[in-house]
């Protein structure tokens, strides 16, 4: 931008020094013209510049570690005018580890879109959050940076742990069977008294007639025992990056077999419970992700610390559980 201040500081000496030199009106008119000309590359370039919308976007919603991931800068302009310089700043942040950065892009626009990629491997764990803190597009002249519109939402980045191999769970007793919500067809049942309200066709008819009063069925059911994963939200962020990797490994495991479970960690500063119920795989990523947007202390409250939760398997760290 400076040499084409230098270039047209030269011009307006220029056309001075014509003016000086020769009074006919064609030198007024080169000087009044050259003098009005950083005004007129604003005005041809504010309908390039205002109909132009600038956004932040994932390449994807989420990688592992280690694996190639980013974002890219995307220009739409609504009346393709082009744009020969743009230029802007990224701002990201890691929510699990709590470092941020800057990244700097150049781009330019000659049609209706344009993008510019910032890929790199992801080599730490935790939700990343991105969003364009700055993009300014110059003039046709090259004379001045102009702001471009932004788009106000912030684009985000999973990066998970990679799965580590699931461990088998304590075998539990049988807890038993219960009456089915809604009865139903079964082949195990238990007989009770009538209420008000039973379908007739629950009615035990021979045993009714022994017994001289309404007997039904009551259909039972197997009832299934809920594991609840449980872990320590704070440590070396390493380790908590293992301990995910083992989350993440049972989890898969357990959503493999239709067998719905349970996270839970302490919020390391308040002790507030974090619980989420998992049935599926949509879930499960919720509750990652969610694990991933907490910062990780170096100390804090335990799971452990808490009320007693039933059918818990807690989860360490390798270096944990030697210690």
């Amino acid at each position: 931008m400076v040499s084409h201040w230098i270039i047209y500081i030269l011009t307006l000496l220029s056309a001075i020094a014509f003016r000086v030199a020769y009074t006919g009106w064609l030198a007024g008119i080169v000087l009044a013209f050259t003098a009005l000309l950083p005004l007129l590359g604003l005005l041809v370039s504010l309908p390039a510049v205002l109909g132009t919308r600038a956004g932040l976007a994932a390449l994807q919603e989420e990688v592992e570690r280690g694996e190639q991931g980013g974002w890219e800068v995307r220009l739409t302009s609504a009346p393709g005018l082009p744009l020969a310089r743009v230029k802007g700043k990224v701002r990201l942040a890691n929510l699990f580890t709590g470092e941020s950065a800057g990244e700097r892009v150049k781009l330019s626009l000659r049609g209706q879109r344009a993008g510019k990629e910032l890929s790199q491997v992801q080599e730490q764990c935790g939700l990343m959050e991105g969003r364009l803190s700055s993009i300014w597009a110059v003039d046709c002249l090259g004379l001045f940076w102009l702001p471009l519109r932004r788009e106000g939402r912030t684009a985000r980045l999973l990066v998970l742990p990679p799965a580590a191999p699931a461990e088998e769970l304590p075998r539990q007793a049988h807890p038993g069977v219960r009456p089915r919500p809604g009865g139903g067809p079964g082949e195990d049942y238990d007989p009770r008294d009538y209420r008000p309200g039973d379908p007739l066709n629950t009615v035990h008819w021979k045993l009714s007639a022994k017994r001289d009063e309404l007997i039904v069925r009551e259909t039972l059911e197997d009832m299934h025992i809920t594991p609840v994963l449980l872990f320590d939200h704070f440590g070396p962020r390493r380790a908590v990056e293992e301990v995910l990797g083992r989350l993440r490994g049972m989890g898969e495991m357990l959503l493999s077999q239709d067998r719905p479970f349970a996270v839970a960690w302490a919020q390391p500063v308040t002790g507030e419970l974090r619980r989420f119920e998992v049935a599926d795989e949509r879930g499960f990523r919720a509750c990652l992700r969610a694990a991933l947007a907490e910062p990780v202390p170096e100390t804090g409250r335990s799971v452990l610390d808490g009320a007693a939760i039933p059918n818990a398997h807690f989860l360490a760290s390798e270096r944990g559980a030697e210690g």
